[in-house]
């Protein structure tokens, strides 16, 4: 009987680094998000969350196809020994385990994509829609960036750890969080220019269901009475000229 392992979670590493456990568990942070954003949006009922999970979703397949088109293989020794075991034929064949022959390709890396394309979009929210918070200095400092220096910290970590436990090279980890950075810009671009715009027709659209996107719907509100004000003022200014 062959077996083969979930490679999404599954992931080795050596008893002798003592830091490994924390190297293996920031590599799971791309199934940790997907796990986070599914329960808010189940729970939740965020379309801001859903829109953000479909994002990465994109990018794992965009990462995916240029995997198999690029063909650039994993280091030699996911195949053959890991750090820390022994070049022996018995372990040599139970290295096979770990990475199947059917994920040879490493280039880009899905994990570096994923964490970094987090990274990006919440970034760019924090710049561009979280200006206006209550609280003094410093809890408004930690409401607008603590989301994205965590979100960063976590990217770091994954894609270093990407290469520290063996499973891709530097290169493959670059044009990975590459992709992830670029697809980000992209999608958050999208976000701004067609997902608030239609918040509000997806509220409608979901409404059986108890979807909701409260923010973006107040901010295109804020931006439907600003119009209106100014409309009335022009009409005023018209009237008494």
């Amino acid at each position: 009987m062959t077996l083969t392992p979930f490679s999404l979670t599954h992931v080795v590493y050596s008893s002798d680094d003592p830091l490994g456990p924390l190297w293996a568990l920031l590599s799971l942070a791309p199934p940790f998000c997907v796990v986070s954003l599914t329960t808010v949006i189940v729970v939740g009922r965020d379309l801001r969350a859903a829109f953000v999970l479909v994002g990465l979703i994109i990018t794992s397949i965009i990462s995916t196809v240029l995997k198999k088109i690029i063909g650039h293989e994993r280091p030699d020794h996911i195949f053959g020994t890991a750090v820390g075991v022994a070049n022996d034929d018995e372990q040599s064949s139970d290295m096979l385990l770990h990475v199947p022959v059917s994920q040879q390709e490493g280039m880009p890396s899905n994990h570096s994509a994923f964490v970094a394309f987090t990274g990006t979009f919440a970034l760019l929210f924090a710049i561009r829609r979280c200006g206006r918070m209550q609280g003094t200095a410093l809890v408004r400092s930690i409401k607008r960036w603590g989301a994205p220096a965590g979100a960063w910290t976590i990217a770091t970590g994954c894609a270093y750890s990407r290469v520290h436990l063996g499973y891709h090279t530097h290169a493959q980890v670059y044009a990975g969080f590459f992709l992830g950075c670029v697809f980000g810009v992209v999608w958050y671009r999208l976000y701004e220019t067609a997902y608030i715009c239609n918040a509000h027709k997806l509220e409608s659209l979901l409404a059986p269901f108890d979807f909701r996107s409260p923010h973006e719907v107040r901010d295109l509100a804020a931006e439907r009475r600003k119009s209106l004000d100014a409309r009335r003022q022009l009409d005023a200014q018209r009237k008494s000229d």
